[in-house]
């Protein structure tokens, strides 16, 4: 069976829950998305980038700083999204089971078969925000489209 293309959907995730389980730099790229949204991040491992480490001594994410372990699950049954993307595939998996089990919307960074939703490239220009995708199939395409869509908006606003 072939897959759709995911519809684009553009919600109020502002009082939304999130943890992202990683803290390498695909972590660090959602998180820097998600700031511009949300404001309850947590961040669960035991080392982050430095980027992380300043969002954290700013105040704007919590920090888990232990690596995910299934005496965890509760946490993430409370969450209204999460993320995994560390780099132990069998953790990732696990994590997905276990929002699909309770109803939590999960991306897994590493298989785009276990997403309940793409990460889009997001442009945030003051009120317009535009987001794009290559359904998960090229992220080249969807950096592409980004860079040609912020260069739009730059001229439009």
């Amino acid at each position: 069976m072939t897959r759709k293309p995911y519809f684009p959907i553009f919600t109020d995730i502002s009082e939304y829950k999130i943890i992202i389980v990683g803290g390498g730099t695909v972590a660090q790229r959602r998180v820097e998305t998600l700031l511009h949204f949300a404001e309850d991040i947590t961040v669960v491992a035991p080392v982050i980038t430095e980027e992380l480490r300043e969002f954290w001594k700013q105040k704007r994410i919590v920090w888990v700083e232990k690596s995910y372990e299934s005496k965890m699950d509760e946490m993430l049954k409370c969450a209204d999204m999460v993320l995994a993307a560390t780099d132990d595939l069998r953790c990732n998996e696990q994590i997905v089971k276990v929002c699909r089990s309770c109803g939590v919307l999960v991306n897994a960074s590493h298989k785009k078969e276990l997403c309940d939703f793409y990460f889009p490239a997001i442009v945030v220009k003051g009120n317009a925000v535009a987001g794009v995708t290559a359904s998960g199939m090229n992220h080249m395409q969807a950096k592409c489209l980004r860079k040609k869509i912020n260069d739009i908006m730059n001229k439009e606003i």
